[in-house]
């Protein structure tokens, strides 16, 4: 499993990722508060299934 993370619009990845030929099945998102200072997202993305 690889990690990476980026400073960009979390709608941006996901189109990214999508372009890439990903199938992005989770996204969650944090809005700024508390001890966090700007919006975070997670997206989970695979490679589609081949039949």
């Amino acid at each position: 499993m690889s990690y990476e993370s980026y400073l960009l619009p979390v709608d941006r990845i996901g189109d990214l990722l999508v372009q890439a030929g990903l199938v992005v099945t989770a996204r969650v998102e944090q809005e700024p508060g508390g001890r966090v200072n700007r919006p975070h997202a997670c997206l989970l993305a695979r490679k589609p299934e081949t039949p």
